[in-house]
């Protein structure tokens, strides 16, 4: 019976997107946990004149924007990450994932209101 191949169909939709869902909140819980900072290791020249050991470093800096302009700014010669510290780029991939995710589950859910669709056509659905 078409019906209850329908129903089935449905209910391993649902089962799938229980289960995007539950994968969906553990990428949010990550992308929350990563701190993207631009932090910049940069050698810089100290300014005099015979210096032999130019450029020093690197030291740890911020590009920030000040004005309209972008600046760098020093954190100090003992800074050191924060606890989950990431790279800017593992943070976008990271976000790349997730919004894969996102994609993947609303397509899920349009398959899944053309399955309820189907199922109303036919009188199966209740309500």
């Amino acid at each position: 019976m078409p019906s209850e191949a329908l129903a089935k169909a449905l209910a391993r939709l649902e089962a799938e997107l229980a289960d995007l869902e539950a994968r969906l909140e553990e990428e949010r819980k990550a992308l929350e946990a990563l701190s993207p900072l631009p932090v910049y290791w940069r050698r810089v020249r100290c300014g005099k004149e015979r210096c032999r050991k130019c450029p020093h470093g690197p030291y740890p800096y911020l590009k920030v924007k000040k004005g309209g302009r972008w600046r760098w700014k020093y954190l100090g010669k003992g800074w050191q990450p924060p606890e989950g510290f990431v790279r800017p780029r593992e943070f976008l991939e990271a976000l790349a994932r997730y919004r894969a995710l996102l994609r993947r589950r609303e397509a899920l859910l349009e398959r899944l209101a053309e399955a309820e669709r189907a199922l109303r056509k036919e009188g199966v659905w209740g309500l």
